[in-house]
């Protein structure tokens, strides 16, 4: 299961997707681990009301169309997802050939569920089609809840995680409705949304109950990451290099407890594990025990040092269907301490990073910021990479922002 979203498509659409691939029945590999980022390595097995399941893997359930045409998001069975995905797959070849440079529309789409008969009712799929002349229109598959907002038009959603997100969605509604208008022009209200909510997941995550008891994601069958793109009329916009930076505010004293990393990427185009065309998301965790830190550093060079990074490459779900069981990834679980040479070429000549969510957890609640800069030269954080070591520094606007909220929450 996992947890979908189609959001404001009338307007500015926006994909929200969940990474986790889980199956039912206990996990019969011989690995019984996988690695989320919030919570690090975790048992495969685990329990619900309706019995046992495991978790797969990590993977995308999103899948960007030929020629521009758009994007598609599943939720639901990923066997029957997949069996889909193949359908379609010979009828875009088929079309193609005769045209090389044609859409793919709604029609095309309806044919192949049509023709894959009850396998059609075992999964749900959200998505925008481009028809190539800057129009866009929303295709929906047995969505699961369909509910209109004040500020993000109407929202779409299926699989596990439904009502999760439906109540995260409407939270934010309601605290966007006081604005008469919207303040920031290099943010729009829909994409502040879509990446305000996988960071607010994100952090969730991190809950040690997560998995352990109803209600949460894992125990939903939903988590492990969340990513969101843009569907614009010239294409898709991927999610942004971001960095989420939550603390933990507790006895007058400052706590680092999670520090990630994340962009999408494109692997190279000769690469025989991978397909060139498709999106690869790349999350980094610097941190995941709760630090300690010198409040008086956030009004000095606010910086965090670490000797060892780890890393979980997400790729699209469908590939390892189609990969050989003699490839070295025939276990897509790819994730691990992110070796020097990588880190060196990454971070070697120093990254700045444009977005920044920052999470604060006083008083027992979480307070949430973003902090986007268009200006490179502005950005509010940097990772840089030297004598074995990574720093991730912020910029004296993030260290204000952050003495600020626990001034006034700590009146």
């Amino acid at each position: 299961m996992t947890v979908i979203a189609l959001i404001n498509p009338e307007n500015d659409p926006h994909l929200i997707a969940d990474c986790l691939i889980s199956a039912d029945g206990p996990d019969k590999r011989q690995s019984m681990s996988v690695w989320v980022p919030s919570l690090g390595l975790i048992p495969t097995d685990w329990h619900d009301a309706d019995g046992p399941f495991h978790i797969a893997r990590m993977g995308r359930k999103t899948y960007i169309l030929p020629n521009n045409s758009g994007m598609l998001a599943f939720a639901g069975d990923c066997r029957s997802a997949y069996e889909f995905w193949v359908a379609l797959a010979k009828s875009i070849d088929i079309k193609l050939c005769y045209q090389p440079d044609a859409m793919i529309d709604a029609n095309t789409i309806d044919q192949v569920l049509m023709g894959i008969g009850r396998t059609a009712g075992a999964f749900h799929m959200l998505g925008v089609l481009l028809d190539g002349k800057g129009g866009k229109c929303a295709y929906t598959h047995r969505p699961e809840a369909t509910m209109t907002t004040q500020n993000f038009g109407t929202c779409y959603l299926a699989g596990s995680g439904t009502n999760y997100l439906e109540s995260q969605i409407e939270t934010e509604d309601e605290r966007f409705a006081p604005l008469d208008e919207w303040p920031w022009t290099h943010i729009s209200p829909t994409e502040e949304l879509a990446e305000s909510l996988c960071s607010n997941m994100l952090y969730y995550e991190s809950d040690i109950n997560n998995g352990r008891k109803p209600n949460t994601p894992i125990h939903d069958r939903f988590g492990g990451f969340y990513e969101w793109y843009g569907i614009k009329s010239i294409g898709i916009k991927p999610t942004p290099p971001r960095i989420d930076l939550n603390i933990l505010v507790k006895d007058d004293a400052l706590y680092l407890t999670r520090l990630h990393f994340s962009e999408s990427t494109h692997p190279a185009v000769d690469d025989p594990d991978f397909k060139g065309s498709q999106i690869i998301l790349k999350v980094l965790t610097f941190c995941l025990r709760t630090q300690a830190f010198d409040p008086q550093r956030l009004f000095d060079n606010l910086a965090f040092t670490f000797e060892q990074v780890d890393g979980v490459l997400i790729e699209r779900f469908f590939n390892h269907y189609e990969r050989d069981a003699s490839s070295p990834l025939s276990d897509p679980r790819i994730s691990g301490i992110v070796p020097a040479d990588v880190l060196q070429k990454d971070f070697g000549e120093g990254l700045p990073v444009k977005r920044v969510r920052l999470t604060v957890s006083v008083n027992g609640y979480a307070v949430v910021k973003g902090v986007t800069e268009s200006d490179e030269s502005l950005a509010p954080a940097r990772i840089q990479y030297a004598n074995g070591q990574v720093s991730v520094a912020f910029s004296e606007k993030i260290g204000l922002l952050i003495a600020d909220i626990v001034a006034r929450h700590l009146q």
